[in-house]
């Protein structure tokens, strides 16, 4: 879980970001023997030819403008299991029209990252970005996912006042951090009805893609997740994989390993991240970085870090690592770096400077929906109630990483049980699946699209040799071009193909 899987491709500003996932036996179409622990064929009826769906497979799409874009919203039900009870989430949806229609091919679905992220956001911000090749031969369509952003109902896990005063001597590491995450899942489960936060996982999120491919006139899917979105990709490629026309997966998630392990791997890539900067950061950035050799910017890392650690204030690891996963931010990281290692100005009465004392403008305001980054990771797959069990995972992460302390796991033991399992994914019967993995990824490690790779048979695998995070629309005219070439041709990339793709900061 550590940093958030991130939203899409890095065209100067984005940011990076979590976890794996596994479909639950109902909606993966298996029932699970518990004795085995192996799926069993299922003798439930496919999602569209169940009548009981039929209402939300037929429903008709009611596309209207909205600014440059066409806006519609599509009703899903909250238990695909129960649709007869009558809840339902209703999720915004948005169409960039292919810009040469008569050229059009069909329809392309987008996965936003996070979890967490609007997809409704994420192709407003890049319809005008992505490759021209595409965009003239595809209407791109994408969808907030159940609790996120313009999704009604929405998660909402506001919390009101500081968390009591809470003791743990047991537990060095986290304990500080237990009240704080006990608030916030308290919080989840008051503003957001169990029945409703139970069911925002990514094994519901797939049968809301299903819904989405028919109602828009695929009979088969075609499909780019971002991130978050590759898990969302996987996930359904395992369920539906004849449904599948092409699908590109960018920034691969991973879907094997435990509570544990996942974000262990992920805090050794942060780390990883960390030294390329330092190590290229005057190549790249041709601006004044935080120390003149590797060694010194991690010098200068390290005396930032303990000197917030002191202090208590801010979080400075979290300022690093936000600014880390792509070299367009590595000149903001040497300023944060470089600001955080000066003395104190004392000038001002409050021990800040009249910089700091400034009125700053305010974020824009954004249709993300941060509360899903916890509740989504941590249904998507089993983790303790035990809070020992979580003092010695964070140990474990802060051996790998300095950047990382455990504490964002810590909800999870609050939270409902998760409803989906770890599982390798083998999607049997899929046409080919594009994976694109950078191989310094600060968010999803490169070895988890290796490992992806090697367990699905239909997967070709695209290595972007370079430091950032989800790349296709971004910096890679060669990613670009491989990418483009299979989602109009079907055409794959050779075996073992590489891009080499190097930018500034």
């Amino acid at each position: 879980m550590g940093t958030p899987r991130g939203p899409a491709p890095s065209t100067g500003g984005a940011r990076a970001a979590v976890v794996s996932v596994v479909v639950g036996a109902l909606l993966a179409g298996c029932q699970w023997s518990a004795s085995e622990g192996v799926p069993v064929p299922s003798t439930a009826p496919e999602p569209e030819a169940d009548s009981r769906l039929a209402a939300f497979y037929q429903q008709p799409v009611k596309w209207a403008p909205c600014d440059k874009f066409e806006c519609a919203k599509l009703t899903v039900p909250v238990d695909y299991a129960k649709p007869e009870d009558g809840r339902t989430f209703t999720l915004p949806l948005i169409k960039a029209v292919a810009t040469k229609p008569e050229q059009r091919i069909g329809v392309l679905i987008a996965g936003a990252g996070g979890p967490g992220q609007s997809g409704v956001s994420m192709v407003k911000d890049l319809a005008e970005s992505w490759p021209a090749a595409v965009r003239e031969r595809f209407d791109v369509v994408s969808f907030d996912p159940r609790g996120v952003g313009g999704s009604e109902p929405r998660l909402k896990c506001e919390t009101q006042g500081e968390p009591p005063a809470e003791k743990h001597p047991d537990l060095p590491l986290i304990g500080d951090m237990v009240a704080g995450s006990k608030q916030y899942a308290e919080a989840c489960l008051k503003h957001t009805d169990a029945g409703i936060l139970g069911h925002v996982g990514t094994a519901d999120v797939i049968q809301d893609l299903d819904v989405l491919r028919v109602v828009t006139g695929q009979e088969k899917l075609t499909y780019v997740g971002y991130s978050y979105g590759t898990r969302i990709g996987q996930l359904y490629a395992d369920r539906f994989p004849k449904k599948i026309r092409a699908m590109v997966l960018d920034g691969v998630d991973n879907m094997s390993l435990d509570w544990r392990d996942d974000p262990i791997q992920q805090a050794e890539s942060i780390e990883q991240a960390l030294h390329a900067y330092a190590r290229d950061c005057a190549a790249r950035t041709r601006k004044p970085c935080p120390g003149r050799t590797e060694a010194e910017i991690i010098a200068t890392v390290n005396r930032v870090i303990d000197k917030g650690d002191k202090s208590g204030e801010g979080d400075i690891r979290g300022d690093i690592s936000a600014k880390l996963t792509f070299p367009e931010e590595w000149s903001e990281l040497s300023e944060i770096l470089i600001d955080a290692d000066r003395p104190k100005d004392t000038s001002t009465q409050d021990g800040g400077t009249a910089e700091d004392t400034a009125a700053q403008p305010e974020e824009p305001a954004s249709d993300d929906t941060a509360e899903a980054l916890t509740v989504v990771n941590c249904l998507d797959r089993p983790h303790p109630t035990d809070l020992a069990a979580y003092e010695e995972a964070a140990q474990r992460i802060r051996d790998v990483s300095r950047l990382a302390d455990g504490s964002e796991l810590l909800s999870c033991a609050f939270l409902p049980p998760a409803t989906s399992k770890p599982k390798v994914v083998r999607a049997a019967g899929a046409p080919t699946i594009l994976l694109v993995a950078t191989t310094v990824d600060a968010a999803t490690p490169y070895r988890w699209a290796q490992a992806l790779a090697a367990s699905m048979p239909s997967a070709a695998l695209l290595t972007n040799e370079d430091v950032g995070h989800s790349v296709y629309g971004g910096t890679s005219s060669c990613v670009d071009d491989v990418v483009n070439r299979y989602l109009i041709d079907l055409t794959p990339p050779p075996a073992h193909a590489r891009c080499a793709t190097r930018t500034g900061g």
